[in-house]
């Protein structure tokens, strides 16, 4: 598998940030709050959820992904899809 020089990511795991981005965006804005609101409700730092919704992060945690779909009430599962 290659990996993007900048990122060390594979195209596939590029692929799944970017459906999770799109996903956490489209939660956010349905649920009609900012990204700062999001951010303090999820307890992490704004810049972090910037970079959750560019698909700029490194890496994503595990408990991350659960403490958002906690949130926005909805599965893990449908922030990979």
């Amino acid at each position: 598998m290659k990996r993007n020089i900048k990122t060390r990511r594979t195209p596939e795991e590029d692929r799944l940030l970017q459906i999770i981005a799109k996903n956490l965006k489209k939660l956010r804005i349905e649920n009609n709050l900012t990204q700062e609101k999001a951010a303090d409700a999820l307890k992490m730092h704004l810049v972090s959820y910037q970079k959750y919704e560019s698909q700029r992060p490194y890496h994503m945690k595990v408990f991350t992904l659960y403490k958002i779909a906690q949130y926005f009430d909805v599965t893990v599962d449908s922030l990979l899809k």
